[in-house]
C-alpha cells in the first residue's frame, strides 16, 4: 500500500457518521495534520476572529468550494473545517457527490478544535460577545425594525447565525439561496429557535424583508436580544450583485 493509500485508509478508519455525515474528531485531526489536506471553508475574515484558525490551513470558502471543488486528486484524503461543523458537513457531502473518495468534516468545527485541542474553555462566550458587539454597530431602524444591509451581511458571514425563513420551494426557485444560511421556515421558527442561546447573534432573511421582520419581532418576544432582519431580503441581496 502506497503512502497516499495509507493516509486515505487512516481517514476512512477514523471517520464516523453519527449525524449522517462523514466526520472526524478535532483531536484526531490534530494528530494527523500531516497526512490530510485540510481546508477551512469559513469566510476569510473568520480566520482572524476569536476562534482563529488551524496553523497553515488553506482557506477555501464554502461558496468557492461548491463552485470549483478542491484542487486535488479525488483520491487524496481531504478534511474540511468551519466554525461548528455545519458548513463543512455541507461541503463534505457536496464533494462526495462529485466523486471525492476520501473526505470528512471536523465534528464541532473550530469550536471543538479550540476547546479540545487548544483547551480554551471560554471561547464560546468570548466569540459570542465580540460578534454581538459587531452586530449592534451595524443595526439601523429606519422602519422601526432592527435591520442590517445585505452588503454588511455578505461581508460578515460567519459572525452570526444566518437564518432563511422562506419556504423550501423558494430556495429552489430563481432567487436561489445563500449557502451559509440555515433554513428554518417561518412556520417552524419559534419551535426550532427555542433551543438556541438567547444571546446568540442572529440575522434573518426572507424574499423581501417582510417575513424576516415578523420573525425577529417574534424572536425578540422570546428573549433574543441580538437579532436583526436583512434589509430587502434576497431581492436586496441580488440588487447589489450578490
Amino acid at each position: 500500500m502506497n503512502t497516499l493509500s495509507q493516509e486515505a485508509a487512516a481517514l476512512a478508519t477514523a471517520t464516523y457518521r453519527d449525524n449522517g455525515n462523514p466526520e472526524v474528531s478535532a483531536t484526531w485531526l490534530s494528530e494527523h495534520l500531516d497526512s490530510v489536506h485540510l481546508f477551512d471553508v469559513r469566510e476569510p475574515h473568520e480566520l482572524t476572529g476569536p476562534l482563529g484558525a488551524v496553523a497553515d490551513v488553506e482557506n477555501l470558502p464554502l461558496q468557492a468550494l461548491l463552485t470549483k471543488g478542491v484542487p486535488f486528486d479525488r483520491s487524496e484524503p481531504v478534511v474540511l473545517i468551519c466554525r461548528s461543523g455545519r458548513r463543512s458537513a455541507l461541503a463534505a457531502s457536496a464533494l462526495a457527490g462529485l466523486g471525492y473518495e476520501s473526505v470528512a468534516s471536523v465534528e464541532g468545527g473550530m469550536l471543538a478544535w479550540t476547546a479540545d485541542v487548544e483547551h480554551h474553555a471560554n471561547i464560546v462566550e468570548e466569540e459570542r460577545h465580540e460578534n454581538a458587539k459587531n452586530l449592534q454597530t451595524a443595526i439601523f431602524r429606519t422602519n422601526g425594525i432592527a435591520e442590517v444591509s445585505a452588503a454588511w451581511t455578505a461581508k460578515n458571514l460567519g459572525r452570526f447565525k444566518l437564518v432563511d425563513v422562506r419556504e423550501q420551494s423558494e430556495r429552489e426557485g430563481p432567487m436561489g439561496l445563500i449557502v451559509q444560511a440555515e433554513h428554518v421556515s417561518l412556520a417552524n421558527l419559534l419551535a426550532v429557535a427555542n433551543a438556541w442561546p438567547r444571546d446568540q447573534p442572529v440575522v434573518v432573511h426572507c424574499a423581501s424583508g417582510g417575513r424576516s421582520a415578523r420573525a425577529i419581532q417574534a424572536l425578540s418576544q422570546m428573549g433574543f436580544n441580538q437579532v436583526a432582519s436583512m434589509e430587502g431580503g434576497m431581492m436586496g441581496w441580488h440588487r447589489i450583485g450578490l
